[in-house]
């Protein structure tokens, strides 16, 4: 039996299973284990495998119909087999001496290669997970996805919106030794909005950027600017703060040293075998209480190895023999299994990202907006993320912005999951569609990209779409979609996110270039509206008009399994991506 030789009602039997997993499912519908290779691309865009990616970027329930006897999400949280959501407090001995805290070397399987040592250069979370240790924003968020100052001490807006005051934190060592000034935040700014989507729109509104003495900054905007704060704080190529004599010693190219304020200081990189930091002695702590990202950091473990590690198997089998203390990601089908092992601790995370099916609309068959329909109406959710997360590790929900946040909206529901082959197969005559590829990328590093990539190629196929899979490794991949030359529709999975501004696809130059006037004037107001009544009722117009123009198509939401050794002490997963700090080593 062959993947396209399964019907819909096999799929539904499939989905009936009460343990079927995403690796089964894949199996079961006869998907061979060797991943197919775009080789002419591949070598063409793998010759430097250091190439510095430049991409100029960053509630409602399911509809009734969606609760099945296998909610996804409530699944997971009512399990009785010792399922966890990442806001229960860990439960490790916090009793403990604050001087038994310190000491050790923390190890982490990382996916890859980080694909850049430049926060302003890389959207990857893999890039954010390891470099959010080393540098710092202005602007962080607190467990209430609440955003709050990080260097920044305090921050204030006049009363007609137009001038942004930060007082910077006094005292803050960079790990050189020179202290952050105004200086460096400007050096550092100004370097991200040459290079970084959200930098560009921010200063699109600045009128000037004034030096007001070593620790004021005064920002006059040309217009009131609500999003000041989001747009510089904690972000996958967000504006991490870098000394003034590195921006300028790196111009236009990647910096070469990796000098910044955080808890760990940079040590080595050895390519292929292991970043390592170590904690930075002089570190300025905040004083207030740890809450999510934001307040106090205390760098309690000596030093943390990253090992990029990017087969699942060889991750899974160095944590069970004690080479590694936390997977940066591994499949939610291992639960079961690692949850029993001696010495490690396996917990299932509430939602922390959400996978989309993009198009390229800059070039190619999917510029069409009839055909971007078919691929809407034939899109079935809920067998992509079977296949993605496995049974009962997803969520079903039309929502952009996730429901934990105030931006969760049903907006464009009538248009989610629609599981309409004949309607798409109406959108195709209409297409005048004549068996033309359609070419799918995704990669090879994230399995649940991949899987969500095959199941979307068959129900595609099954409506009579030509289509195929273009697959790389995860680098490549990044550059061959930035390039929009080669592909038509792009698998991507999004991190979590506190402000829509924040989605990528906000801004016309990321990805497949969704840009139209409508969607710029709605972005815009976006941007500037101070209120957040304002700002959701035009976020809610966005949404809908995401859904009527097809600039993607929403899965659904995943949830993590956590992976990590029961000596790893202290440790809540927060959603853009795991931090160390104030976390320490049992003995």
């Amino acid at each position: 039996m062959t993947f396209r030789d399964v019907s819909t009602s096999a799929l539904g039997a499939l989905n009936s299973e009460r343990t079927i997993n995403r690796r089964n499912f894949v199996r079961i519908l006869g998907v061979g284990a060797t991943l197919p290779i775009a080789g002419s691309l591949l070598a063409a865009c793998a010759e430097d495998d250091d190439a510095v990616e430049t991409d100029d970027t960053d509630p409602a329930a399911p509809d009734e119909e969606e609760e099945t006897d296998t909610d996804p999400v409530d699944d997971v949280q009512a399990d009785d087999e010792g399922v966890v959501d990442d806001d229960v407090e860990p439960d490790d001995d916090a009793d403990v001496d604050e001087d038994d805290r310190y000491g050790g070397q923390l190890n982490i399987a990382l996916v890859g290669e980080p694909p850049s040592f430049d926060i302003h250069t890389t959207t990857a979370t893999l890039g954010t997970h390891m470099l959010m240790h080393i540098y710092e924003p202005l602007f962080t968020w607190d467990e209430d996805f609440q955003v709050v100052p990080d260097l920044v001490d305090t921050h204030d807006v006049s009363d007609d919106g137009l001038l942004n005051t930060l007082h910077l934190r006094e005292g803050v060592p960079f790990h050189n030794g020179d202290e952050l000034t105004s200086a460096d935040v400007i050096a550092s700014v100004e370097r991200w909005a040459s290079m970084v989507g959200f930098g560009q729109e921010l200063m699109s509104h600045v009128e000037e950027i004034r030096e007001v003495d070593d620790h004021t900054i005064e920002f006059e905007m040309t217009e009131p600017f609500g999003t000041f704060p989001v747009l510089l704080a904690r972000q996958n190529n967000g504006c991490a703060i870098y000394p003034q004599e590195v921006v300028e010693e790196a111009g236009e190219d990647a910096i070469t040293e990796y000098i910044g304020t955080g808890p760990y200081r940079f040590v080595e990189h050895e390519v292929d075998s292991h970043v390592l930091v170590e904690r930075f002695d002089d570190y300025a702590a905040r004083d207030d209480e740890p809450s999510g990202y934001a307040g106090r950091k205390e760098a309690y473990i000596d030093s943390i190895r990253f090992v990029p590690v990017p087969d699942e198997a060889a991750r899974i089998a160095g944590i069970q023999a004690g080479d590694y203390d936390f997977l940066e990601n591994v499949s939610t089908d291992q639960f079961e299994t690692l949850e029993g092992t001696d010495g490690l601790v396996a917990e299932i995370s509430e939602p922390t990202g959400n996978m989309l099916v993009i198009f390229n609309m800059e070039r190619g068959i999917m510029s069409d907006v009839t055909m971007r329909r078919a691929v809407q109406a034939a899109a079935n959710s809920e067998e992509m993320m079977t296949a993605a997360a496995g049974e009962g590790y997803f969520r079903l929900s039309p929502s952009h912005m996730m429901e934990e946040t105030v931006w969760g909206s049903d907006a464009g529901s009538d248009l989610y999951d629609m599981r309409d082959p004949d309607l798409a197969e109406e959108y195709l005559e209409e297409a005048g569609y004549d068996d033309e590829p359609v070419k799918i990328l995704t990669n090879t590093e994230y399995q649940d990209m991949y899987n969500t990539a095959v199941v979307l190629e068959q129900q595609l196929q099954d409506v009579g779409i030509n289509a195929e899979m273009l697959v790389f490794d995860f680098a490549t991949f990044l550059e061959v979609l930035n390039e929009r030359e080669e592909w038509d529709i792009s698998i991507m999975s999004f991190a979590f996110r506190v402000d829509p501004v924040q989605i990528p696809m906000m801004r016309c130059e990321w990805g497949g270039g969704w840009c139209s006037d409508e969607k710029n004037e709605l972005v815009d107001r976006l941007y500037a509206e101070v209120e957040f009544e304002d700002r959701y009722e035009v976020w809610e117009q966005i949404q809908q008009l995401m859904y009527d123009e097809v600039a993607g198509v929403k899965v659904g939401d995943s949830v993590s399994l956590i992976v990590r050794s029961e000596r790893l002490q202290n440790f809540g997963l927060v959603q853009l991506a795991p931090a160390y700090w104030n976390s320490w080593l049992a003995e």
